[in-house]
């Protein structure tokens, strides 16, 4: 099989603003797996966390690099290729835009959406999240309001850790909740934001208010 990778670059509709700062954008890597006419298509989104980031040049070069290797396989031969990944210790992004791109591949090859490819209800897939990120409790009603021109948005991840403390964040929280659909379900991200003494009172509070979960509350 053969593999084509480049890089694209991401503008976000709205800015995202988190613990760490803010993006207006994002220089992404597409990687393209052909055999026999048919096209399979991944997307690595570089990060950065710990003490190995994961930056678009790292994942390009990367993804260049274990083309060659990967060659000899079938897009069929998930298997193998996952080993030679795990064997080579890819970065996590790259080896989940090649496995994207083989899953892509197959439901191509077979003429099925891969929900039914994998046997699943419809109706009963986990439904995606938007994001509702660091800002004023006004902006955030409105970004709120954006989004749900766009998709009938039921999972609402709402960014928390503001610079200006836990009372900022509560305040936020409640502003969503106020603008969101009766029904949604909200999570919530500090990315790191709080202090254990501020993510155990942030705990606390959520819980009362019903948030679903908290991911990331120290760093």
């Amino acid at each position: 099989m053969e593999i084509q990778i480049q890089t694209f670059t991401v503008h976000k509709r709205f800015p995202l603003t988190i613990s760490r700062g803010t993006t207006a954008e994002s220089n992404n890597i597409l990687v393209k797996i052909q055999q026999e006419g048919i096209e399979g298509w991944g997307e690595a989104s570089p990060f950065s966390s710990g003490e190995k980031p994961q930056t678009t040049k790292i994942l390009q070069q990367t993804l260049e690099q274990v083309a060659s290797s990967l060659k000899k396989f079938t897009p069929l031969e998930r298997q193998q290729i996952e080993q030679v990944l795990i064997e080579l210790k890819i970065p996590s992004a790259a080896r989940a835009a090649i496995d994207m791109a083989l899953h892509d591949w197959v439901g191509k090859k077979v003429g099925l959406p891969l929900w039914r490819l994998w046997g699943l209800e419809r109706d009963r897939i986990v439904p995606i999240s938007v994001t509702i990120g660091i800002s004023t409790p006004e902006a955030a009603k409105q970004r709120v309001r954006n989004w749900l021109e766009f998709i009938d948005a039921r999972v609402l991840k709402v960014k928390l850790g503001s610079p200006e403390g836990i009372e900022a964040d509560q305040a936020m929280l409640m502003a969503v909740k106020e603008e969101a659909p009766a029904d949604a379900l909200l999570y919530v991200d500090a990315n790191g934001g709080w202090s254990l003494e501020n993510a155990v009172k942030m705990g606390d509070w959520l819980a009362t208010v019903g948030v679903i979960y908290v991911e990331q509350p120290l760093a």
